[in-house]
C-alpha cells in the first residue's frame, strides 16, 4: 500500500492583517508582560497592573486583539501562544530595532594564512573575521544585536561561529533556519558578489529557501563540517571539530582546498588535513560524499 497523504488545515489571514494587529504599543505591552510572567500565564488584574495604560476599556480592546493567535484566554488567565513567542523572539534578537557595532578588536585565535591576530568587526547586523596583515577575511556572516549583548568580544566570536555553523548544518539538511520552509542546495560555480568572502572559492553551495526570503553562498567545506567522516577524521587524531572556529578550519575558508573536478555532472574534491594526514572527499552534490580517499604526504 502507498503512503496516504496526511490530511491538511490551514487557516490563514493576509500578513498585512496580522502586522495590524500588532500595530499598537499597548499590544506589544502585553505581549511583553506574559514573557516575563511565570509560565507566561497571568490573570486579568496582573495583566492589566503589567501594563502601562490607565483605561481599562482601552485595555481589553487590545487585549481582545490579540487572542486566538497571538494570546490564549482560559478560565480567567491569558497564556502567549506560539505566535506570540515568535513576536517576542523577533523583538529579542533586535534586528528591527537596535543598531550594535564593535569596532575592530584582536581575537585570541591566528590567521591560518600569516600567523596574524585575527580581528573581528561587527556592523549593520553582520560579523567579519578577518586579519588586517594578509587583508583575508576568512568569514563574514549576518549575526542578530541580541547575540551581542551583554557578552565580550572573544564570547560574541565563539557566538557568531557557533550560530553559523547551525544555519549552515539546518539549511543544508533542506530546513530553513528562520521559517522552516524547504531550502534547496546546490553547487554554484560562481559566486554574484565579487566582495563575498568566498568569492575567490572556485564554487560554493547555494542554498535558497523555497518560501522566505533566506538565501546563502557557503564553502563547500562548510557543507561537510557534520560529515562522519569528517568528524571522525578529526576526533582520532584527538581534535575536535565543534570546538574549532570555522576561520581555523582550511578546508573550510580556503579556496585553494577546493577543487572543481567537473560540472556536468558535478564533481568537487575537498582536501582536507589534521596533524600529518590528509584525505580528500569527491561530492556529486552538496550533501552527498561520493568517495573519501586518504593522500599520501
Amino acid at each position: 500500500m502507498g503512503e496516504t497523504e496526511p490530511s491538511r488545515e490551514r487557516t490563514a489571514i493576509g500578513p498585512e492583517e496580522a502586522f495590524q494587529l500588532l500595530g499598537h504599543e499597548i499590544r506589544v505591552q502585553i505581549l511583553l508582560a506574559l514573557w516575563r510572567a511565570s509560565d507566561h500565564t497571568l490573570g486579568f488584574a496582573e495583566l492589566y497592573n503589567a501594563v502601562d495604560v490607565d483605561d481599562s476599556g482601552q485595555f481589553t480592546y487590545h487585549l481582545s486583539k490579540l487572542e486566538g493567535r497571538f494570546v490564549r484566554h482560559a478560565d480567567d488567565t491569558y497564556e502567549l501562544l506560539y505566535a506570540g513567542h515568535r513576536v517576542i523572539d523577533a523583538i529579542q534578537s533586535g534586528v528591527f530595532h537596535e543598531r550594535l557595532d564593535i569596532d575592530p578588536a584582536e581575537l585570541e585565535t591566528d590567521c591560518i594564512e600569516c600567523g596574524t591576530a585575527l580581528t573581528f568587526v561587527y556592523r549593520d547586523h553582520v560579523a567579519r573575521v578577518s586579519c588586517s596583515d594578509c587583508e583575508r577575511v576568512w568569514l563574514e556572516y549576518p549575526f542578530d544585536p541580541g547575540g551581542v549583548v551583554e557578552r565580550s568580544v572573544e564570547e560574541v566570536a565563539t557566538a557568531f561561529d557557533r550560530r553559523t555553523r547551525f544555519v549552515w548544518r539546518l539549511a543544508g539538511a533542506g530546513v530553513c533556519p528562520v521559517c522552516a520552509g524547504d531550502v534547496r542546495s546546490r553547487f554554484l560555480a560562481d559566486v554574484p558578489r565579487e566582495d563575498h568572502y568566498a568569492a575567490d572559492h572556485p564554487v560554493t553551495v547555494h542554498l535558497d529557501c523555497r518560501r522566505c526570503s533566506f538565501f546563502s553562498y557557503v564553502p563547500v567545506g562548510g557543507a561537510v563540517l557534520d560529515q562522519p567522516a569528517v568528524v571522525s577524521f578529526f576526533f582520532e587524531r584527538g581534535r575536535s571539530l565543534r570546538d574549532a572556529p570555522v576561520w581555523t578550519l582550511p578546508f573550510v575558508v580556503d579556496g585553494g582546498r577546493v577543487e572543481r573536478r567537473s560540472i556536468d555532472p558535478w564533481r568537487i574534491q575537498v582536501t582536507i588535513t589534521a596533524d600529518d594526514s590528509t584525505i580528500r572527499l569527491t561530492l556529486a552534490d552538496p550533501g552527498t560524499v561520493e568517495s573519501i580517499d586518504a593522500v599520501e604526504t
